[in-house]
């Protein structure tokens, strides 16, 4: 076994209301999306999960540093109405940043920009390493 395996969310869990196969298939994603992030900095999270709590601001939560982190897709009282991919990637981005800093200090926001900047140039090397750019080469 690869021990970069290891750093990886190992379990999504949606929540059992309308919609829940495609929450699920959208926490895979972002699992998927952030595992290169996880794998440089050695983290795992045990549960990645969907909640929904009463306050309408709170779009995540990281639990134990990173033993569960639950992310909000929906919008309130709107079973069907997903947030925008880029904005639930970028609150598990925001989440992962707890398993380092707790407080949001000049420390946690340093990082959390970092992850932001390598997850884009993941991004893009992916772009550019796909068969739709082989004249580059």
């Amino acid at each position: 076994m690869n021990l970069g395996d290891l750093h990886k969310v190992w379990e999504i869990k949606a929540l059992k209301k309308p919609g829940e196969e495609e929450a699920k298939k959208f926490l895979e994603q972002i699992a998927k999306q952030v595992q290169p992030i996880m794998r440089k900095h050695n983290w795992r999270v045990k549960l990645l999960s969907e909640f929904c709590p009463s306050n309408p601001s709170l779009l995540g939560l990281n639990v134990g540093g990173g033993l569960q982190i639950k992310l909000r897709l929906r919008r309130p009282n709107r079973d069907w109405d997903f947030f925008p991919f880029d904005q639930v990637l970028d609150t598990m981005l925001h989440e992962l940043c707890h398993n380092v800093h707790g407080p949001h200090n000049a420390s946690f926001y340093k990082l959390w920009d970092e992850l932001r900047r390598v997850f884009l140039s993941f991004l893009l090397l992916s772009l550019f390493s796909s068969s739709s750019f082989s004249f580059l080469s």
